[in-house]
């Protein structure tokens, strides 16, 4: 069955990871902890941490809180959020995934838990992405996106049970029961993005959450079906649209998500990264957004057609414009940059009108590229009659070597340079640190 041999190929890797896979998660799990930090004071993570706050006291720390600790589940839940907050984590295009906003919360709150060390922490973060990028390519139908599910949501549980099971360590059988109970509370739509609501930022944590509660579950006895996949009723039928040619896992080193996934260039959707990228090169050339008449940005259809991406003029949430091709590249035309303040207050009465000026348009080139690239160009057509393109970069991300830079510059306010700065050096290396040394320094 799918799960089993799933489990089994999990396994087989973790003995045959280096210390350059080890490094690679070393730096997500930096990217996501300066999404945590600079999205401290966001609503959402208010409300998240409220809900750890129901559910009382506990032994897991909530990250950049001051102190504050829950029951395991609950602060996995907070501090996934907390990944999640700004929209600026990173992303695995193949399986649309945000891996960094769950397998690091479930990692480092188990390794926490169990006084782990660093390796074990950043090999676990390492099978959680494994294990939601495989399960992806068996689920992610034309069918599962049309209908609108959300792949983090959906494909998110058995990431976190993969990394929860590794630093348990869980037996072969008790791991499939636990990710056959996680495949089991696979759940999430996209609705959040016409209607501009917040449970996109809870969507990930509540992944996070299901994995780990299956892996207490399994450990307790309970029991989970090793055909959660692939069988009759199983999640490839329910949200792939069809129980046909499930296929099998194929975990192999020279192609792991740890390395696939990249690190976000700007705080927005990771379908609009390429069009701001193109923007942001037009803005360069000294372009008066004002003498735009109109803009066009061709990209794929993943991209048009993603919920919320294709809004030219619904501006009246935080979440609409970080979702939207139209308002990324008006912002990017106007700033030269999409910075997280053009998500706050009211919208800016000239980017709204330029986004209104925008459409978006298929290129089949781009189209046929897709996922391996997701390249889009801009063109502006002027008040004089002339008429500019430009073509984003290749790869649109935050370099590798810059990661801890982003890290320190939304930590260092918390905690100060010095601590901010230490974090990042230790993080940047294969794993000689311990996870409970590490967690005492978040605050």
């Amino acid at each position: 069955m799918y799960l089993d041999e799933l489990a089994d190929q999990l396994a087989a890797l973790t003995p045959a990871l280096t210390d350059d896979h080890l490094e690679r998660a070393g730096l997500c799990v930096l990217d996501a902890l300066a999404c945590v930090y600079g999205g401290r004071k966001l609503p959402w993570v208010a409300h998240a941490r409220a809900v750890a706050d129901a559910g009382g006291a506990g032994e897991s720390a909530v990250w950049a809180s001051g102190g504050a600790r829950h029951g395991l589940a609950d602060a996995v839940f907070a501090n996934s959020v907390g990944c999640h907050s700004l929209l600026y984590e990173d992303t695995h295009p193949e399986s649309r995934v945000h891996p960094g906003t769950v397998a690091v919360p479930a990692a480092l709150g188990v390794g926490e838990l169990v006084g782990a060390s660093g390796a074990g922490v950043l090999r676990a973060v390492v099978l959680g992405y494994e294990a939601m990028a495989q399960l992806a390519r068996t689920a992610l139908t034309e069918d599962f996106v049309a209908r609108g599910w959300r792949a983090s949501g959906v494909f998110g549980p058995v990431g976190a049970v993969a990394a929860a099971a590794y630093l348990f360590e869980l037996d072969r059988a008790t791991t499939v029961h636990a990710l056959g109970i996680a495949a089991g509370s696979a759940a999430g739509v996209c609705e959040w993005a016409p209607a501009g609501t917040t449970e996109v930022f809870f969507q990930p944590a509540s992944a996070a959450r299901a994995g780990i509660v299956a892996v207490l579950l399994a450990r307790a006895g309970a029991t989970g079906a090793g055909s959660a996949v692939e069988g009759p009723f199983g999640l490839r039928r329910a949200f792939g649209g069809t129980a046909d040619g499930c296929g099998e896992p194929d975990v192999t080193t020279e192609r792991l998500a740890i390395d696939r996934a990249f690190f976000k260039a700007h705080p927005s959707c990771a379908f609009t990264q390429h069009a701001i990228d193109a923007a942001v090169r037009l803005h360069a050339r000294g372009i008066d957004p004002d003498s735009v008449t109109t803009a066009t940005i061709h990209t794929s259809a993943a991209a048009a057609t993603y919920p919320g991406c294709d809004n030219a003029d619904s501006f009246a949430t935080p979440i609409a414009r970080q979702m939207s091709l139209q308002f990324g590249v008006a912002a990017a035309l106007t700033d030269g940059l999409l910075a997280p303040g053009r998500y706050e207050g009211p919208v800016d009465a000239g980017i709204a009108a330029l986004a209104a000026r925008t459409r978006v348009v298929v290129d089949p080139a781009y189209d046929r590229a897709c996922p391996e690239r997701l390249d889009a160009r801009v063109q502006l057509d002027l008040t004089d009659g002339e008429t500019v393109v430009a073509t984003s970069a290749e790869h649109v991300a935050l370099a590798p070597a810059d990661v801890p830079g982003k890290f320190r510059a939304l930590a260092a306010p918390v905690l100060g340079e010095a601590a901010a700065g230490e974090i990042a050096r230790v993080l940047c290396g294969p794993g000689e640190w311990a996870a409970r040394d590490l967690v005492t320094r978040l605050g």
